[in-house]
């Protein structure tokens, strides 16, 4: 009878170790099964961003070729032929009545001041040429261009800080984004006020471009702009996000806008592998 009791009692702590070890076993399995399905879509992340990157830095790439081709074919073609125009106005000239030489001359300045919008235009297309001078520098050049159309009562840029040069291809990124805020700014603000302010410390570099025009409604605009798949606001993040910036938009109707940009120090942070 004891036996039998005793082969009872092992066959029950027997059958509760094997339950226990299957047990184990299984949650052992849906665990490394979790794990690596975990790690699966954590590398499909890792491709999808990878190529999101690659295929932003394409159009980049893309964007930048065209428009260094449009900045050379403004330079040798279209400058030279206002050059051409003020040539044979010169040689007109003396050749008019007096009456007429005022609009001879008039037509002479909007030549010449044709000729030095064209320079600067194909100036701020060109790659090489803000690689060159900088971001700092093609930012005031290109504040300027808008002061001089005299649509502004102020057009200014604020310094803070040390200067200093950002990687070549994020001075690029950020140059074009600015373009493209300050595009906006033209088209739509309606403002009479424009300042860029700059702001250099150890950490960081900040931007803030301001405007006091007709503001707008930014989830509006966000929305409109995931809807309709347009480049605007969300072109403007996305290359923000390439050059690891914070970027963000504070507008109101009636308020004007106020855009603003931070970029850690070319030291704390690393370009994106692509």
């Amino acid at each position: 009878m004891q036996t039998s009791t005793d082969a009872i009692y092992l066959t029950i702590i027997i059958s509760t170790v094997v339950a226990l070890s299957l047990s184990f076993a299984i949650i052992y399995f849906l665990f490394l099964y979790q794990r690596k399905r975990f790690r699966h879509q954590q590398e499909l992340i890792e491709i999808r961003q990878a190529f999101g990157q690659t295929l932003l830095q394409s159009k980049l790439d893309i964007q930048e070729q065209t428009l260094d081709h449009i900045a050379k074919e403004l330079h040798a073609n279209f400058s030279h032929l206002v050059s051409l125009i003020n040539i044979n106005l010169s040689e007109v000239l003396p050749q008019v009545a007096d009456d007429q030489r005022g609009n001879i001359v008039e037509t002479k300045s909007l030549a010449k001041q044709l000729m030095s919008e064209l320079k600067a235009l194909s100036a701020s297309l060109n790659t090489d040429h803000i690689n060159h001078i900088g971001f700092v520098k093609a930012l005031e050049n290109e504040l300027n261009r808008l002061a001089q159309t005299g649509k502004y009562d102020e057009v200014k840029i604020v310094k803070t800080g040390e200067t200093y040069r950002m990687p070549p291809e994020h001075e690029i990124i950020l140059f074009r984004l600015c373009q493209e805020v300050l595009n906006n700014v033209v088209k739509y603000a309606k403002a009479s006020r424009i300042v860029a302010s700059l702001t250099f410390t150890p950490d960081q570099f900040s931007l803030t471009i301001t405007d006091n025009g007709c503001g707008f409604d930014v989830q509006e605009a966000l929305s409109r702009s995931g809807e309709k798949q347009s480049t605007g606001l969300l072109n403007i993040r996305k290359r923000a996000s390439y050059i690891n910036a914070e970027f963000n938009i504070n507008s109101r109707i009636g308020e004007g806008t106020k855009v603003l940009i931070n970029i850690p120090h070319p030291e704390k942070t690393k370009s994106p592998a692509i």
